[in-house]
């Protein structure tokens, strides 16, 4: 199973949110302007896990110079893809992947839902695995995380939803294997 994730919503906050929540966080985001985006630490240690396993890619509104700005996925937990600009640009080992370009020009997907459903079968052909959205628009062609696992307004519980939710699917999937 890969987890993509629209992490700026369902992983990260903002500062403001990071001074004032009872749990450890870390700064992943940063750019010329200072701090922009925290998560909490034992969602670190699972993007971590996530991404060693390459099972997880993270799914960003931001372009690619926005992105070297997530210091976390550079050095942290490099993700085998990265989604950016809302499915329009695809980095591969934080590369641009060239062919998904050219793939994706040639599909010309319509609408923000298409492209999503697009690159999600791009990633799993690369992959080899089922991805499942943790996103906060359904895309009918894929698999979804439940929704009681999104907590609006509470990234922290909504992480540690999301990671728990993922483990045990994970597992159940390994123990079937």
């Amino acid at each position: 199973m890969i987890l993509v994730s629209q992490v700026e919503t369902w992983l990260f906050m903002d500062q403001t949110r990071a001074d004032a929540a009872d749990a450890p966080t870390i700064l992943v985001e940063k750019d010329a302007s200072g701090a922009k985006s925290f998560t909490a630490m034992r969602t670190l240690f699972q993007l971590k896990k996530w991404t060693g396993q390459r099972r997880f890619v993270p799914l960003l509104s931001c372009d690619e110079t926005a992105y070297r700005a997530y210091e976390v996925f550079h050095v942290d937990a490099v993700p085998p893809f990265a989604i950016l600009d809302s499915g329009r640009v695809l980095l591969k080992d934080n590369e641009v992947d060239a062919a998904y370009a050219v793939a994706l020009d040639d599909a010309a997907p319509k609408t923000y839902g298409e492209r999503l459903a697009f690159v999600a079968d791009y990633v799993e052909r690369a992959l080899g695995e089922t991805v499942v959205l943790a996103i906060d628009e359904p895309v009918a062609s894929h698999p979804q995380v439940p929704e009681d696992v999104f907590v609006p307004e509470n990234v922290m519980q909504t992480s540690e939803r999301l990671f728990a939710w993922a483990n045990r699917q994970q597992t159940e999937r390994d123990e079937v294997k």
